[in-house]
């Protein structure tokens, strides 16, 4: 089977992206799994809902202002016929959207809440998983394949970072959450120590790698293609 392609930009790249970025329409995964400065709003996600036509809503942990957001745009552009994907890596907005928006949303579990389920007993994740309607998972490690697919569920595949761990300190304007410049916009860092055994890569507020290869499985239908400017390879 072949995979569906997906483009994925946070909302301060989708505004400034050129025209001829955003033609050919396809699939666009709007936001950031990491920072929710870099979260769409409305405006934001109407405009690339007209250029795209399908439109995945990408979250990352959320304080209660981008928490609100983030659920405004699930109520106005979610419908019962025509769901919407949104992917989800805070548990309070999980369970909103169990709650509130079950019949509306297809949830897919997001990279940072998948590092979470997959230390739970096979059992529990299991349950975890179908009680919150999770039917995807995304990924980009082929190491957490095997370790979800009993669970029935399909896989997106994110290249070319490879997420390891994120932070609520920004690492760029040395701050916690708060006012925020975007300093961060088009820049990768390469971090070096001897302590570590590879160079990691600073994207945002996530540490990380360079993803490997594509894997194949058969579960796994759409890859994702982001933005990794400025780190050489480690």
């Amino acid at each position: 089977m072949k995979a569906e392609k997906a483009v994925s930009m946070s909302a301060p790249e989708f505004r400034a992206a050129r025209a001829s970025a955003l033609k050919g329409g396809g699939l666009l995964y709007l936001g950031d799994e990491f920072c929710q400065n870099l979260l769409p709003d409305r405006d934001d996600f109407g405009a690339a809902a007209e250029k795209f036509g399908r439109v995945v809503l990408v979250t990352p942990l959320l304080a209660d202002a981008a928490f609100d957001e983030a659920e405004r745009i699930i109520d106005r552009f979610s419908s019962a016929p025509e769901k919407l994907e949104v992917v989800v890596n805070d548990l309070g907005l999980l369970h909103t959207v169990k709650r509130r928006y079950a019949k509306r949303v297809d949830v897919a579990l997001g990279r940072v809440f998948a590092h979470r389920v997959k230390v739970m007993p096979a059992g529990f994740a299991r349950r975890f998983l179908k009680e919150h309607g999770v039917k995807r998972v995304e990924i980009d490690d082929p190491a957490l394949l095997p370790r979800f697919e009993a669970f029935g569920v399909k896989f997106s595949f994110h290249t070319p970072f490879r997420y390891l761990s994120a932070t609520r300190f920004c690492p760029w304007e040395r701050h916690w959450p708060g006012p925020c410049s975007l300093s961060c916009l088009g820049k990768t860092r390469k971090l070096e120590h001897p302590r570590l055994p590879r160079p990691l890569i600073l994207k945002g507020q996530a540490y990380g790698l360079r993803t490997a290869g594509l894997p194949a499985h058969p579960a796994l239908d759409r890859v994702v293609t982001g933005t990794l400017r400025g780190a050489g390879r480690g």
